[in-house]
């Protein structure tokens, strides 16, 4: 009897230009591309990764993250088991206009879990944009992990996204058994 390996749909939440694409890339094909366009409503893309010897898939989907394109990703939502929601540590913004993306994300998904993950780490400024003390305390609403990354140097990405398959399959065990 074959057993059929669990899939976990993750959805990559955030303003455009915040590194969502680049974060997908570098994890599922080890690349950067510095001239990275921006999406155009999802893309997505897969990775199979073993967690405490069973092989898990992450379905990772990677949502526009342009106004005019959000309107569009709600529909994409559906059935996401967590939200990697990305902001670029050098803009504060970014990471404040989470609050939008996490209430439309759980309006679709109530129960979906939440990685707040700062990207763009290799730009970082002493002093300015978001600290990660100040990322902790606003991850605290959403009960959600805390990750810096940087997508351009690979820093932080395998070990965000792995963090993430452990987190996703260790709960599919709990609520199974």
């Amino acid at each position: 009897m074959s057993t059929r390996n669990p899939i976990f749909k993750v959805a990559l939440i955030g303003e455009g230009g915040v590194g969502k694409t680049s974060l997908a890339v570098r994890y599922t094909e080890d690349r950067f591309d510095q001239q990275m366009k921006m999406t155009i409503g999802v893309n997505f893309a897969t990775k199979k990764v073993n967690v405490a010897g069973t092989d898990i898939t992450l379905l990772i989907w990677d949502l526009g993250g342009q106004p005019r394109f959000q309107d569009v990703v709600m529909d994409y939502f559906k059935g996401s088991k967590l939200g990697i929601a990305v902001y670029e540590v050098s803009r504060s913004f970014t990471m404040h206009r989470l609050d939008n993306w996490i209430a439309k994300l759980h309006n679709s998904v109530p129960d979906c879990d939440i990685f707040l993950v700062g990207n763009k780490i290799d730009e970082r400024i002493p002093g300015m944009g978001v600290s990660r003390e100040e990322a902790q305390q606003y991850a605290e609403q959403y009960n959600a992990y805390v990750f810096e990354v940087s997508a351009k140097t690979g820093q932080g990405v395998k070990e965000m996204f792995d963090a993430a398959g452990r987190f996703l399959a260790e709960k599919n065990v709990r609520v199974h058994y």
